[in-house]
């Protein structure tokens, strides 16, 4: 089962809040801004309970966004994500736009069988790296 820990680690990865598809939401902002006031005076990580779903970042851990004013016309930034990478997300074949489609638990396949997933890491080889 896969579970991709909501914490001060992966939120530094994160690139949700330098994303298009948030730049011009203003729900996403005041979050942001509620974020740095809260943020300076707490750890993430000390125990204290920040709701999930009001952080515009790491949609990948706790799901959909609750702001109403994204635009998903704009490029998603998540196969760019640290996050992403380190799990693996695109041979999982999640979908990215994680603030619209909901964490990485509900939408990814997971694969115990070793050859399978080499194959899938090979064919996304092919797809990145071969020449034009």
């Amino acid at each position: 089962m896969l579970k991709i820990d909501f914490n001060l680690e992966n939120m530094e990865k994160c690139l949700c809040s330098d994303c298009l598809v948030q730049s011009n939401s203003s729900c996403v902002n005041d979050q942001m801004k509620l974020i740095e006031e809260v943020g300076h005076s707490v750890d993430i990580d000390s125990g204290f309970i920040l709701d999930q779903e009001k952080i515009p970042k790491v949609y990948c851990t706790h799901g959909k966004t609750n702001c109403k004013d994204l635009n998903y016309h704009e490029e998603c930034q998540c196969i760019k994500c640290d996050v992403w990478k380190e799990y693996d997300l695109e041979v999982r074949e999640a979908p990215a736009y994680f603030c619209k489609n909901g964490k990485a638990i509900d939408c990814c396949k997971m694969t115990d069988d070793i050859e399978d997933r080499e194959s899938k890491l090979r064919e996304l080889k092919r797809t990145y790296y071969t020449p034009i």
